[in-house]
């Protein structure tokens, strides 16, 4: 499978509980629930602070009853739950001491985030609260024209300032920490500021200094697991690192709309399927109407989710995840695994009664279509497992499973290797060119979309170069005849928010420092040079990594490092 360089430590210990969860809810509730258009409607509409402010008025969810949502979170088989405790629009579901924008100032009166934690607490299910870090609300936010969750334009009443801003958002997230007792995890949502603007790995400890247990994810920059956001391929290409790719039953918003294109419950099942296979967490939401109600047909399609789980969750929960090598059978036959028990999802039913592994190295023990308990004979045939006996008709129309036992935990043939990146070689008697896809390895980066140093799934180079992020490390394996210094220059193309951005190359006990050029606009190449850098005589790797990204997912796309032989070198 792919190798992932991060940009921390591994899976904090501490969070381990998180990794094999396999489902979860996500709720997205707030004022804007009642405009029923979309969750970004403030912004999408450019309504005022003040008029926004209005809302409160009518915002009364007497429907609301903690315990029958997290009934109905249970009843659809998830094993945690994440609610918006703050969104973008700055209004607080808890009774934040730092704002009056909150939801004990309205109608309802209560603090809805405290009701939920204490319903999970009662049914022992873990709660995750969602944070957005950028706040259209707050005075004191900075905002930066071009970026997505940022207001475009200054507004009457700004007074922008960073540091009462992040003693605000420190302030909250600390209250969510230590207000309700046990909370099992923060969401963040702003990728719209860097690690250092966020302060993340502040938050992150704050957080572990009050919760230990707590997962944290991506979203300030530092935390114990990735979010892709309705990227299912992307998410299921993450195998390898704990990852939650978080999707919603309705297309379009996050929020409750009332005409709203819902998608069907197989195609749900199915997403559930590929993540618990890439060994990571399948992330739901649902949006209550302004009413505290949930809507019928979005909560049928979590309920179809929870009857399936009923008859299958032994092959989704508490699995690991077998990751499938490339080309090889179907990417809709997919495998978790519990010891010396393996899973086959069938997502789409055979065309004849029997079927073909070959990720098998040995026949299993015995094999039989859950659901129906039809038993089916297996039998190794040229070096692969022949399954025989399969019904007419599937056991469920959703996913199939079949339960494969074996006598030893060893029976699925590792998957193939990465091509192995070819060592280039620098004589000192000619320039040596060094392109980003000759490096090995894949990064994963904004929202946990995936940096490839090499051609990756067809895609464009230029599409994909730009996303790194500070820290993100590229090693070029490289072997030099000889030692001597290089004249480096370097292919770039960047935008005019993204110069300024600044990184290291390495080679060897050598290093230099590097500054991101503009070249007036996108997909524009330029040469720039960058400096003198000595390389070491044999064996080595060239490294590059980005120290300050000047705008969050947008370092440069840089195509290539040129080497040039200077005359010491020769």
């Amino acid at each position: 499978m792919p190798r992932y360089t991060t940009v921390k430590k591994p899976l904090d210990k501490r969070a381990a509980w998180f990794a094999q969860q396999r489902f979860g809810v996500f709720a997205h509730f707030g004022l804007y629930s009642l405009l029923q258009q979309h969750e970004w409607v403030m912004r999408h509409q450019s309504i005022s602070r003040e008029n926004y402010r209005k809302l409160m008025k009518r915002f009364n969810p007497r429907h609301f009853d903690a315990d029958e949502w997290i009934r109905f979170v249970q009843r659809a088989g998830g094993r945690y739950f994440v609610l918006t405790a703050k969104h973008h629009d700055g209004f607080c579901l808890f009774d934040s001491a730092l704002t009056d924008f909150k939801i004990t100032n309205t109608p309802f009166g209560r603090d809805l985030v405290g009701q939920i934690v204490a319903a999970c607490h009662r049914a022992r299910l873990p709660i995750v609260l969602y944070y957005s870090q950028p706040d259209w609300m707050h005075p004191s936010y900075v905002h930066r024209p071009g970026c997505g969750k940022d207001w475009p334009v200054p507004r009457p009443g700004d007074t922008p300032d960073w540091s009462a801003y992040l003693h605000y958002m420190f302030g909250q997230v600390e209250e969510l920490c230590t207000k309700y007792g046990r909370i099992d995890g923060i969401w963040f949502d702003g990728l719209n500021k860097s690690d250092s603007e966020w302060r993340g790995r502040d938050l992150y400890r704050l957080i572990k200094r009050h919760q230990p247990h707590a997962v944290v994810n991506d979203r300030a920059g530092y935390g114990d697991y990735y979010t892709p956001e309705r990227r299912m391929a992307t998410a299921a290409t993450a195998s390898g690192y704990m990852v939650e790719a978080c999707d919603c039953v309705a297309r379009g918003a996050w929020c409750y709309l009332p005409e709203a294109e819902l998608r069907s419950s197989p195609s749900l099942i199915a997403d559930l399927v590929r993540l618990s296979a890439a060994g990571g967490n399948y992330l739901l939401n649902i949006g209550p109407k302004a009413d505290g109600s949930l809507p019928a047909a979005w909560v049928q399609r979590f309920e179809d989710i929870g009857d399936w789980l009923a008859e299958y969750g032994k092959s989704i929960y508490d699995t690991h995840g077998c990751p499938r090598p490339g080309g090889e059978e179907s990417p809709e036959q997919l495998y978790t695994r519990r010891g010396k028990t393996l899973y086959l999802h069938l997502l789409r039913w055979p065309d004849t009664n029997r079927l073909t592994l070959g990720r098998l190295t040995k026949a299993p023990s015995s094999a039989r279509l859950m659901g129906n308990k039809h038993h089916l004979t297996a039998e190794m045939v040229n070096g692969q497992v022949l399954l025989k006996g399969l019904p007419a008709l599937p056991a469920n129309t959703s996913a199939s499973v079949i339960e494969l036992k074996f006598n030893s935990p060893s029976f699925l043939r590792p998957a193939a290797p990465l091509p192995v990146a070819p060592r280039l070689e620098f004589t000192g008697d000619a320039p040596l060119e060094v392109r980003l896809f000759d490096a090995p390895g894949v990064f994963l980066s904004f929202k946990g979309l995936p940096l490839p140093t090499y051609p990756f799934r067809g895609q464009a180079q230029e599409d994909w170069s730009n996303l790194w992020q500070a820290e993100h490390r590229v090693a070029w394996p490289l072997r030099s005849t000889r030692a001597g210094w290089v004249e480096v220059s370097m292919e770039v193309s960047s935008g005019a928010d993204t110069h300024g951005s600044t990184f290291t190359l390495r080679a060897g006990d050598s290093q230099m420092q590097g500054v991101i050029p503009t070249s007036g606009k996108w997909f524009r190449f330029v040469t720039v040079p960058l400096g003198r850098l000595r390389l070491p005589k044999g064996r080595f790797n060239l490294v590059m990594t980005p120290q300050n990204v000047k705008f969050p997912g947008r370092f440069g796309i840089v195509r290539k490092l040129i080497l040039k032989p200077t005359k010491r070198s020769r």
